[in-house]
């Protein structure tokens, strides 16, 4: 198999999550998130694991009903698959869907992280939200 190449790791409902190779410990790893909407569409969400966090493209109609749905369904899978404690979403603050993107993401749950975030890689213009994984909640606090 060539070194691009994508391996099923997982798969339940509508969601299929494919990884690429871990070549060496502490290199990001590449996961794609593929949500089946009905007998022909799908929503893809392009990821790059590294260091318990987990970046993710938003893609083109990330707001639409079924890519919301297959949003939902990746933070599901990575809250309880994965060690990962923060999901980023990025996105180019040219975007005519800016605003949109901004509210949905806040609904979901993301914040605005600063540009100079010591988690974020150095790209310039553009905007990174954050969503934290609650690891260590403590249950027995009332």
């Amino acid at each position: 198999a060539n070194q691009g190449e994508l391996k099923e790791l997982y798969k339940a409902g509508n969601l299929t999550v494919f990884a690429g190779d871990l070549l060496l410990p502490g290199l990001p790893v590449q996961l794609d998130f593929h949500f089946q909407l009905g007998p022909h569409g799908s929503a893809h969400w392009h990821g790059l694991l590294t260091d318990g966090k987990l970046f993710l493209d938003t893609p083109r109609g990330a707001l639409d009903q079924n890519n919301r749905e297959s949003l939902t369904a990746t933070l599901e899978y990575v809250e309880e698959k994965t060690a990962v404690n923060l999901v980023f979403v990025n996105f180019q603050p040219a975007r005519s869907d800016r605003g949109d993107l901004l509210r949905a993401f806040s609904y979901l749950g993301f914040e605005v992280v600063r540009p100079d975030h010591p988690s974020l890689p150095p790209w310039e213009d553009v905007i990174f939200m954050v969503y934290p994984l609650d690891r260590d909640c403590c249950p027995e606090l009332e």
